[in-house]
């Protein structure tokens, strides 16, 4: 089938054509990226195909936003004892290529880690292998042992010793550039094949809960952006999932009805992202008067309210979550206007440090515009529709913006390569970890995901002064501030640090949080089986593997 159709041919066998002789059938993802280009190497993140990840890597754990509870994966048990964490591994773990898991492979994984400046090792000493299915971490000191568990769901057996190992003794740049094409798997599927159409998969008969697996052949289909995967779903035919797709009123409700949107807290959303090498935009004025400037509540009304919310004050930490974690503090924070343009603070912030209004433009002394190219993903609609909403919002006060799109892998390697002055990116890393404040605020000071490319980690990680609450100051390292969260036993000895660490980011506007969103997956129920509303599984990221994992996803067509 697949040399005489491609995989288009293939595609169009989607669950509506019914099953096979095994009791499977053909299941499309849709998918926006070239397959072609990307890869399964996980600690690459620009180019790393996160859905095909999960389609063949099995995680440590899940977090419910249904229960608000952890659910195991590739993990047996997980204890916390003081500033150890044991961590057992199924005694079922294998490789698709037959090879027992072992924590010979996690020895590897977490040296990577180390070398990566993986998030985990903010708080960890040291670990010890104990026995083929047994780890040991040792904390470096008292650690809410949410913060382990957050963590480790974004953890997956994805690093197998005899492939993984020759990067230990090589430059970790090299590690990064690896381009992983052929991937051993430990999830539900196995590889087949990619091309520039799709990712190809077939069940992987290894997995330990292979049982539950009844798609004979997995798809991960590239539609381009949002607007040809809904009208794929609006034809209710031509595919049976969409991962992760923003749809607004209008559309959803062209949708069949057995088009089924589950709604996740995303944790994630639009923000925008400063070159702090930039003679603009290094400043932090300029900085605050572009927060003062953009009305939050304008990009939300123009690109959905449906799933879309505003941040109350840009300060790194999740909109939801701020009330809880500011307590008495929050007050005192500056919110920026989230529903309006403060036009005549930023003029002030411009002025003082020198610029000033010319023909309708501010301009720094030796006359140079604030302006330039603004990044934006392609074939995401509704960022688009808030990009060009900032651009207009920043121009009439006096900017000189100008949008580009570009693809996916072309906007992350703009930021990668410091090659931007500011741009939109996601300013919250997104899952249940950021529900926990360390996450968010670790990742805008450090950004692994663009290598750092916003140039802050040197000024992360010296001795800052900034003004404090009472018209004062405080001088704070705010990296220091930040790893001393996940130091803490509890929330309410973390409450201190979160406050500083969110004080200092909204005040310096490492990035500029605007807009969060509930997640929206869709799935379809006419031939495939969907989890109940009240199932732990139903708002775990993400349901179209997770539900596979768990048997919750069934051809009964």
């Amino acid at each position: 089938m697949l040399t005489v159709a491609g995989v288009s041919g293939v595609a169009a066998l989607a669950g509506c054509a019914g099953g096979s002789e095994s009791g499977g059938a053909t299941y499309v993802n849709a998918y926006t990226g070239n397959p072609a280009d990307l890869h399964f190497n996980t600690s690459a993140i620009q180019n790393y195909a996160w859905p095909a990840g999960r389609a063949v890597f099995a995680p440590f754990m899940k977090y419910s936003f249904t229960t608000k509870e952890f659910l195991y994966g590739a993990l047996d048990d997980l204890q916390v004892d003081g500033e150890e964490v044991t961590l057992t591994f199924r005694d079922d773990l294998t490789w698709d290529d037959g090879d027992e898991w072992t924590t010979d492979d996690l020895d590897v994984q977490l040296q990577l880690a180390e070398m990566t400046g993986s998030s985990l090792w903010g708080y960890l000493d040291d670990y010890e292998i104990v026995d083929k299915k047994t780890a040991r971490l040792h904390l470096s000191g008292p650690t809410n042992s949410q913060i382990i568990k957050f963590e480790l769901t974004n953890f997956f057996v994805d690093t197998k010793m005899d492939t993984h190992e020759q990067w230990l003794d090589k430059d970790v740049s090299e590690f990064l550039r690896w381009a992983w094409e052929d991937p051993v798997a430990s999830g539900m599927f196995s590889f087949v094949s990619k091309d520039q159409q799709a990712f190809e998969f077939e069940p992987n008969p290894e997995f330990y809960n292979a049982d539950n697996v009844n798609i004979e052949t997995l798809l991960i289909e590239s539609y381009g952006g949002n607007t040809a995967q809904h009208q794929a779903l609006m034809t209710g035919t031509e595919i049976d999932a969409s991962t992760s797709l923003f749809a607004p009123p209008d559309i959803v409700e062209q949708f069949p009805d057995h088009v089924v949107e589950v709604g996740i807290p995303a944790k994630w959303g639009y923000g925008i992202v400063f070159n702090h090498d930039d003679p603009h935009f290094g400043q932090r004025e300029v900085r605050q008067a572009v927060a003062h400037v953009i009305n939050r509540q304008n990009l939300v009304d123009n690109a959905g309210k449906r799933s879309k919310f505003v941040t109350p004050t840009p300060c790194g930490i999740a909109p939801h979550d701020q009330e809880y974690w500011l307590d008495d503090w929050m007050d005192d924070f500056e919110t920026y206007g989230a529903d309006a343009s403060q036009t005549e603070e930023a003029a002030e912030l411009l002025e003082s440090v020198g610029y000033s209004r010319e023909n309708g433009t501010w301009q720094d002394g030796d006359g140079n515009t604030i302006g330039g190219e603004y990044y934006s993903p392609a074939g995401w609609t509704d960022w688009t529709t808030m990009t060009n909403t900032v651009r207009d919002q920043l121009n009439e006060f006096g900017f000189d913006f100008s949008v580009s799109t570009k693809p996916t892998n072309d906007w992350f390697s703009h930021y990668s390569d410091s090659n931007f002055a500011m741009g939109s990116l996601y300013w919250l890393p997104g899952g249940s970890r950021s529900s926990f404040p360390y996450f968010p605020l670790r990742y805008q000071l450090w950004e692994e995901e663009i290598g750092g490319g916003h140039n802050y980690r040197e000024k992360a990680q010296s001795e800052q002064t900034i003004p404090d609450r009472d018209g004062g100051e405080m001088t704070l390292t705010p990296l220091d501030v930040v790893d001393e969260i996940a130091r803490q036993p509890d929330d309410d000895a973390a409450r201190p640090y979160v406050q500083q660490a969110a004080w200092h980011n909204h005040i310096e506007l490492p990035f500029l949080g605007l807009v969060s969103k509930y997640e929206q997956s869709w799935l379809t129920n006419d031939e495939w089986t969907v989890a109940a509303e009240d199932s732990p599984n139903r708002q775990v990221k993400w349901p179209q593997f997770w539900w596979a994992h768990e048997g919750e996803l069934q051809y009964d067509g």
